[in-house]
């Protein structure tokens, strides 16, 4: 009973909803593409009974960023279909400006420098977040070893060890309301820009052996390689819209 119809060059539907192309019945379906940009979410968790934002940076070509808030107030992150893992260690990865946790913690943080004197100091210290590692000083015994590490909270008695082992300052930063990068920080295994690499190429190619120079030309061409990786001129408004940036029209990739 089904025939092809033609009203001049177009298919007419038959009955079914189908359509008859070249003797074979077809269908139309409809396609949604995510338009470029990042897209922020809320989604509901049911065993936290609360609920935890996350958002996709999504280029016109490239590979998709996921960013979600866990229950236990970490930031990770899902390159395309990949495992999750810290977003410390991809901003470790982008760029060798932040390599080190103290440079990590800056980037979100206000932080500052505390002078230590004696006894006295140890109220200012106290309750503080460490902002780098604190070794002791070239005067102690103990010289280079570690007092506290970067992004640990600074007790009362490690603040008198920092006041009577010599240290001349300290930078700190105050508590903040929410740990979401602290956390993330003490989640991240790695502790370098070339860990970071080695780490994010071992999820993206897991079973080859790890080699720093593979590693970052994976990620050169994942991120930073116009041809493999664009934004877009709509993805590039969109981002500098929501996240209120003046980034060119022009750059086509991500930035640290």
């Amino acid at each position: 009973k089904e025939q092809e119809v033609y009203f001049g060059e177009i298919p007419l539907m038959t009955d079914n909803g189908t359509f008859i192309i070249n003797g074979t019945e077809r269908v139309v379906v409809s396609q949604l593409h995510r338009s470029p940009g990042v897209d922020f979410v809320m989604e509901s968790d049911s065993a936290a009974e609360r609920k935890l934002p996350s958002c996709r940076i999504i280029p016109e070509r490239g590979s998709w960023i996921e960013i979600n808030a866990t229950k236990k107030d970490v930031l990770s992150v899902k390159i395309d279909q990949s495992g999750k893992f810290s977003a410390m260690t991809l901003l470790r990865a982008m760029s060798q400006k932040y390599s080190n946790d103290s440079d990590l913690i800056r980037a979100f943080y206000t932080t500052t420098v505390e002078k230590v004197v004696d006894g006295r100091s140890v109220a200012k210290l106290e309750g503080k977040i460490s902002v780098d590692d604190v070794v002791y000083p070239a005067s102690s015994g103990r010289v280079g070893e570690i007092i506290i590490e970067a992004g640990h909270r600074i007790t009362k008695n490690i603040a008198e060890t920092i006041c009577t082992a010599g240290v001349s300052k300290v930078e700190v930063l105050a508590p903040p309301k929410l740990n979401l990068i602290l956390n993330s920080l003490a989640e991240d295994t790695t502790s370098s820009h070339e860990e970071a690499l080695l780490r994010i190429y071992q999820r993206l190619r897991p079973g080859n052996p790890p080699q720093l120079d593979k590693a970052r030309t994976l990620f050169h061409e994942k991120f930073f390689d116009v041809n493999r990786y664009r934004l877009g001129r709509v993805g590039r408004f969109r981002i500098n819209r929501k996240l209120q940036l003046t980034v060119s029209e022009k750059e086509m990739t991500l930035r640290p």
